[in-house]
């Protein structure tokens, strides 16, 4: 097969409908002059043209005696490669979609209390505004509602339903609001107010709300490992 442009290499990765759903491997280029399919690392089918692999390029696995094609087939505006085996369609790896495991739900629920806990803190620099009428208190609090009502729409339901690439962004971001809580909280530590009693539950609460941050940040590990669509697939969950 002809190799493909240095930097412009074509791969594509598919889990053929056999026992264990196998990885099959595309290799081409982007413009489909060619084409090879690798199963295990050994080449199992070869286009040396885009007019051949638009045809199908057919073989058989030896290991499972099944039939096995590829083509280049129409798909939306453009074309596609199509991997069957005898008539059944291989399913293409970046497709594949986990169902919600209990450890996603887990991950989930750490970054909704982290944000409970900032939501019960900014309503404190409400109340100190209102009692001291601080300018700086009620900027904290509509500032830290508003970034945590953003967080409880967002978070829940990346960490859920996002897949891994969710995961890692919840992840992301809670470790980042784990160092903004942590900083507000020791901000807040030392002698209080006696003015204003809520000093010491203003610092607890983002104490509360960095510590769950942290700890969603990294459990999310293994709602990511958890997470894992090939695994899925095998396993009998996807």
């Amino acid at each position: 097969m002809p190799s493909p442009p240095s930097g412009a290499e074509n791969e594509i990765a598919f889990l053929l409908p056999l026992p264990g759903w196998p990885r099959a491997l595309f290799q081409g280029d982007f413009g489909y002059q060619a084409g090879r399919l690798l199963v295990d690392g050994r080449t199992v089918l070869t286009a040396t043209s885009r007019a051949q692999l638009e045809h199908g390029v057919r073989g058989r696995l030896p290991a499972a005696d099944e039939p096995i094609e590829m083509q280049l087939v129409p798909a939306g505006t453009g074309r596609d490669v199509r991997v069957t085996v005898g008539s059944r369609v291989a399913r293409r790896e970046s497709e594949l979609r986990a169902p919600p495991s209990r450890s996603a739900w887990i991950h989930a629920c750490q970054a909704l209390a982290a944000s409970g806990a900032g939501f019960a803190a900014s309503y404190l620099y409400l109340a100190r505004a209102a009692a001291l009428g601080s300018t700086w208190a009620l900027k904290m609090g509509n500032h830290m509602a508003g970034w945590h009502l953003l967080l409880t729409v967002t978070l829940f339901p990346a960490s859920v339903w996002g897949q891994r690439t969710g995961i890692r962004s919840v992840q992301g971001v809670s470790f980042l609001f784990f160092l903004i809580h942590a900083g507000i909280a020791i901000a807040n530590l030392g002698p209080g107010d006696p003015t204003d009693p809520n000093d010491a539950w203003i610092a607890g609460l983002n104490a509360l709300s960095g510590a769950l941050f942290l700890l969603a940040a990294a459990y999310g590990s293994r709602a990511y490992r958890d997470m894992d669509p090939v695994s899925a697939l095998r396993n009998g969950r996807a």
